[in-house]
């Protein structure tokens, strides 16, 4: 069972659907609400996951992924 001791969050980013190896992918993060990815260049569309982890390390499974066009 995974532990609800929750440490942060990974966000997974890509330019192409299910593959997340955008550059600095996944994004470790701690217990947010927010985060911003500023190395993000226009003219791309981005498509992103995020998962949680413990303390002991254990990650979830991927949230479901979105997208987001940079024009």
């Amino acid at each position: 069972m995974w532990n609800l001791n929750l440490a942060g969050y990974k966000i997974y980013v890509g330019t192409n659907s299910g593959t997340y190896s955008f550059p600095g992918s996944p994004f470790v993060t701690g217990k947010v609400t927010s985060y911003t990815i500023s190395s993000l260049p226009k003219g791309q569309t981005y498509y992103f996951a995020i998962s949680a982890y413990n303390s002991a390390g254990v990650e979830s499974e991927l949230s479901a992924e979105v997208s987001k066009s940079l024009y």
